[in-house]
C-alpha cells in the first residue's frame, strides 16, 4: 500500500511539475468557483461567479480578443407568465504568432544574425508541417 501511495505520489509530481506553462488560455461561462492563496500575505481567496470569465497567461506576440453579449427581457404585466428569457452569446478570438525560445535569444546573444535565426527557426516549422501565423 505504501508504495502504490509512493507511486501515485511520483506520477502527479511527475504531470503538475512537468508541464508546459505558456500560452495558457481559460475560458469559462456558465457559475464556477475558485480559491486561491496568496503567497506574498497567505490569505486565503473564495470567488462564486456567474458569467463569463477569461484568464489568459501569454509569452510574446499574441492577439486575445473576446466579444460578448447578454440579453435578457423581464418585461412585467399584471400576468405572471414566467417565460424570462436571458440569452448570451459571445466569441473568443486568439491570434499567436511567431514565438522566440530560449536558445534563440541565446544564438542573436552570442553574435548570430537574427534574421538568419528567425529564417532556421521557419525551416523548421515547414519540415514539421506546422505552418506560421503572422
Amino acid at each position: 500500500m505504501k508504495n502504490l501511495f509512493l507511486i501515485g505520489a511520483a506520477v502527479f509530481a511527475a504531470v503538475f511539475l512537468c508541464s508546459c506553462g505558456h500560452n495558457v488560455i481559460q475560458y469559462g461561462d456558465g457559475v464556477g468557483f475558485d480559491a486561491s492563496l496568496n503567497p506574498e500575505n497567505y490569505t486565503v481567496g473564495f470567488n462564486l461567479r456567474y458569467g463569463k470569465i477569461l484568464s489568459a497567461v501569454t509569452r510574446d506576440n499574441v492577439e486575445i480578443e473576446l466579444t460578448g453579449k447578454a440579453n435578457a427581457d423581464g418585461s412585467t404585466g399584471t400576468e405572471k407568465s414566467g417565460s424570462t428569457t436571458v440569452a448570451t452569446d459571445g466569441n473568443l478570438k486568439v491570434k499567436i504568432g511567431r514565438q522566440i525560445n530560449g536558445a534563440a535569444v541565446d544564438l542573436v546573444e552570442a553574435g548570430a544574425d537574427p534574421g538568419k535565426v528567425i529564417e532556421a527557426l521557419t525551416k523548421d516549422d515547414v519540415k514539421t508541417g506546422q505552418t506560421e501565423t503572422k
